[in-house]
């Protein structure tokens, strides 16, 4: 009797076990302050957190299971539930998401790239097993040319099939292509992994026809497709929370004690086993590798099934964490010796979803034996190499179970990911245009770059087919091959332009990349612009503080010209102007500044020159007088006709006002009486006061010549204010300093009659003669004497700016005839226009910057209501809009941006 209740007793309490060791385990989403040694320490003693956060060294978060919160607080540390019990809570927290999403979707565009099949499934979002064969039919009957009918590669412990199908060109042939593989649902609490599989496949097929990219990979290789290796675990998932959320991770294998499951990718034969941190000896754990390696009919299947073929590339897909994971997961430090290759084409993988690469150790911060990767990579004996990954998609925040809202843009995030696979696994090259898209004579070349994306070398033919009657011949293909991964070399393609090609005309070409299994294809345009020639004899006349004349050769063949300045000390060209003639002048420039320009036909290249604005000379005039410097001229002009190539210069000479005298530069002998054609120099002054003003000139006589020593004044260029010239407007030859005013009885003279910037006119008129220094002066009775007084301010000094500018703003009215002045836009940026009432009279309009600098200038026609002004090049600031007519002025404050 004691025997058969000893005996019930065990079967009772077997039953007990087998019955907790079937049923759901209990998990929790927690977050730990731990150190990193401290962690390790529970990785290295039974931790089995396969997926994680850990962020500053200090903040542990996971999903974990009853029997790891108890191991964590056995060694000391405090646990935070975020989520308690997540199978059972998973339904409510995913509820609120997707109403979030909702939200903020209403407001959104859906994504043009879901595929039109593309439908959630009725497992929380997910498929069912169930529902698994009627896609794959479907996909069957709308795409019988792309994708074969389902098969097994086998069944797995409860006897359900593993499916199989292979999406291609030919599915139903096996050509001779390179293979991939793509897998899913290694673990049963993984969903993500098949919904973005199932996603993908719509994608490529889809898309077929209409992306030239998708139809070349697919016509290039073979896909093979397993969607759902742990058909037992999930459905077990499905059975215990049949609204999603169950948290079984393993197969159904019934193990010798009564527990259940062994970890799939724990399974597998390279490196299995290798310790009991990287997998468990342990039924009960969810890493526990089984009792040897392939011994599930599961991971035996898929070792079958890739012995059979020639898989280049797998993508084993799991969730989460947002990794790329490469061999060897077993190892840290990672010995792969292929590993630069890994690394490159994890980073080429992960460019836009920014997934983070690395081995196990590297990415979820332990390692993991007996791996899909691994014995993907690691095992080239009964198979060929595969170049296995670990995609791990979603973030910490979705789980093993993302809303339902999260499983489009998480499917989304796979599709260039899985597309860059197909290129690495296959022959893929791409040939990508290059500079320049011009042919500027009829024999010319299509300059390209060719990059390869395979993995594995190849040879690609790239050629090129005109696509018009504009090219007469094209040359022959190019033959790239042995180039490594992403590696890229140049290339061109000679071609001929037929004779009767206008000038402008577009051809079009078809460069081709054949990589012996299809031919992709991109059209490309190139501009024929045959060159016609440089300009020659660029040269700058006219230069002033504000502008020059610019001027060039005649290019045979060039129907106009493209010119554009800048400043030396910038390195933007502005947009070109086009002119029809060979000349241009340039305004509103600042003066004493370096300038930089270039003009081109429209049918040739640039040349290049440089010129600098006049560095602005100016004096103001104050209570009637002003008085400079003979060396402060503004412009010096040689002479022309019986002065040519006759200049001032400066001279040093120690009783000369300042030690400088300006005098002829050499001794010819010249007399050119009342013409102007003599050697020039002109003063800048700003005026204030109206009328007659008397000019002084300090002067001596140089080298005795043939001629008298005498000289012409001027205003503005005009005629001469000296009389005849058997006047006495010079000192008799005498070679001591003398002030001459007048000639004879009658005084040097000019009038102002409207204030503002006038210029004096100095010409030579006989040899020999020296200036020293000019006094104006509106009073009839002052004289200089010695060297004079001293030199006016500058028109930049700011104090007498601000006396100008306050003086300028005053309008001086005339009955019945304001001065109105309306400046717009303003601010302004390439130009503003200037509206003035006309009265018939003439206006001088200056733009002048805060420190006095002109930089324009320009007379506007007395019946003229506007005129507009380009300021495209100068800099921005606050600027003086002043208009000026007769005795009247007005400014205006203006701001270019």
């Amino acid at each position: 009797m004691k025997k058969l209740y000893t005996h019930g007793l065990v079967l009772a309490l077997l039953f007990i076990t087998q019955t907790v060791w079937a049923q759901q385990p209990v998990y929790h989403r927690i977050s730990v302050k731990i150190s990193p040694e401290k962690l390790e320490y529970l990785f290295n003693h039974g931790l089995e957190a396969d997926h994680f956060g850990y962020e500053n060294k200090q903040d542990f978060t996971a999903e974990v299971s009853e029997q790891d919160v108890a191991l964590i607080k056995r060694n000391g540390h405090r646990v935070t539930y975020l989520i308690k019990d997540l199978a059972k809570n998973y339904a409510a927290i995913n509820r609120e998401i997707d109403r979030q999403a909702a939200q903020v979707q209403r407001n959104a565009r859906a994504a043009t790239t879901t595929p039109t099949n593309f439908s959630l499934g009725s497992y929380a979002g997910y498929y069912s097993f169930a529902e698994l064969p009627g896609i794959l039919d479907q996909m069957r009957a709308l795409y019988p040319n792309l994708i074969t009918v389902k098969t097994s590669i086998g069944n797995s412990n409860g006897g359900r099939p593993i499916y199989m199908i292979k999406i291609s060109d030919n599915p139903d042939v096996d050509e001779n292509e390179p293979e991939l593989l793509l897998n899913a649902l290694h673990h049963a609490r993984e969903p993500m992994s098949i919904s973005q599989l199932i996603y993908f496949m719509w994608f490529v097929m889809e898309n077929y026809n209409s992306d030239k990219e998708i139809k070349t990979l697919l016509n290039s290789s073979e896909i093979y497709i397993v969607p759902c290796l742990n058909p037992d675990g999930y459905v077990y998932n499905q059975t215990t929370n049949p609204g999603g959320g169950g948290l079984w991770r393993k197969n159904r294998r019934a193990n010798a004690d009564g527990s259940f499951g062994v970890d799939l990718n724990r399974n597998y034969s390279y490196n299995y086993a290798r310790d009991n941190t990287g997998s468990s000896p342990t039924t009960t754990s969810d890493t526990y590798r089984g009792t040897a390696a392939f011994s599930e009919p599961e991971t035996a299947a898929l070792r079958t099934f890739a012995a059979q073929r020639q898989f280049v590339t797998a993508f084993n897909y799991h969730s989460y964490g947002n990794y790329c994971i490469y061999p060897f997961e077993s190892l840290n430090p990672n010995s792969n010796a292929e590993l630069t290759n890994f690394r490159n084409a994890a980073t080429y993988l992960t460019a836009e979803n920014g997934f983070k690469i690395g081995n196990a150790f590297e990415t979820v911060g332990y390692t993991a034996n007996g791996t899909a990767p691994d014995w993907q990579f690691g095992e080239q004996v009964a198979k060929s190499k595969i170049y296995g990954f670990t995609p791990e998609i979603g973030a910490s925040t979705d789980g093993f179970w993302p809303a339902s809202s999260r499983i489009l843009p998480l499917c989304q995030s796979m599709v260039a990911m899985n597309t860059k696979l197909l290129r690495l696994s296959t022959f893929y090259g791409r040939a990508t245009a290059t500079s320049p898209t011009t042919a500027s004579s009829t024999a010319a070349s299509l300059a390209y770059s060719f990059q390869n994306f395979g993995i594995k070398p190849a040879s690609y033919t790239v050629s090129a087919t005109s696509l018009n009657a504009a090219v007469a011949a094209v040359g022959p293909a190019n033959i790239h091959s042995g180039l490594g991964f992403l590696a890229t070399t140049p290339g061109s393609i000679t071609y001929t332009v037929a004779a009767s090609t206008p000038a402008g005309a577009q051809l079009s070409f078809e460069l081709s990349v054949d990589n012996g299994l299809s031919v992709i294809k991109d059209t490309v345009n190139v501009l024929y612009s045959p060159s016609c020639g440089t300009p020659v004899g660029l040269a700058s006349s006219g230069v002033s503080e504000t502008g020059a004349t610019l001027s060039w050769s005649t290019v045979a063949g060039a129907a106009n010209y493209l010119v554009s300045v800048k400043p030396k000390n910038t390195t933007t060209w502005p947009a070109d102007i086009s002119v029809s003639g060979t000349t241009y002048t340039q305004t509103a420039l600042a003066n004493g500044t370096d300038y930089d320009w270039r003009v081109k036909p429209n049918c040739g290249n640039y040349a290049q020159a440089s010129f600098k604005t006049l560095t602005q000379t100016c004096f103001v005039e104050v209570g009637g007088q002003v008085t400079f410097e003979a060396e402060n001229y503004k412009t010096a002009i040689a002479g022309t006709g019986a002065a040519a190539g006759l200049a001032w210069s400066p001279l040093s000479v120690s009783t000369a006002s300042g030690g400088v005298t300006m005098t002829i530069a050499n001794t010819t002998n010249i007399n050119v009486q009342n013409s102007l054609v003599g050697p020039r120099l002109d003063y800048s002054v700003n005026f204030v006061t109206t009328g007659t003003y008397y000019i002084w000139v300090r002067m001596a006589a140089g080298v005795n010549g043939i001629y008298d020593d005498s000289f012409h004044l001027g205003l503005d260029g005009a005629t001469p204010v000296t009389l005849s010239p058997n006047l006495t407007n010079y000192n008799n030859g005498s070679a001591a300093w003398t002030w001459i005013k007048a000639a004879g009885t009658t005084a040097f003279r000019v009038v102002i009659t409207a204030p503002g910037l006038h210029t004096i006119n100095l010409w030579m008129r006989e040899d020999g003669v020296q200036v020293d220094k000019l006094v104006m002066t509106t009073s009839t009775t002052y004289t200089p004497t010695g060297t004079g007084p001293a030199t006016s301010g500058s028109c930049s000094n700011p104090a007498l700016l601000a006396s100008r500018s306050r003086q300028a703003a005053e309008v001086i009215q005339e009955p019945g005839a304001a001065l109105e002045v309306l400046a717009y836009p303003n601010p302004f940026a390439e130009s503003v226009t200037i509206k003035t009432t006309p009265n018939g009279q003439n206006r001088t309009i200056r733009l002048l910057s805060s420190d006095g600098r002109v930089y324009h200038q320009s007379m506007m026609d007395g019946t003229a209501t506007e005129e507009t002004m380009s300021t495209r090049i100068i800099p921005g600031g606050v600027y003086l809009l002043e208009v000026i007519r007769d005795n009247q002025r007005k400014v205006v404050p203006v701001v270019k941006q």
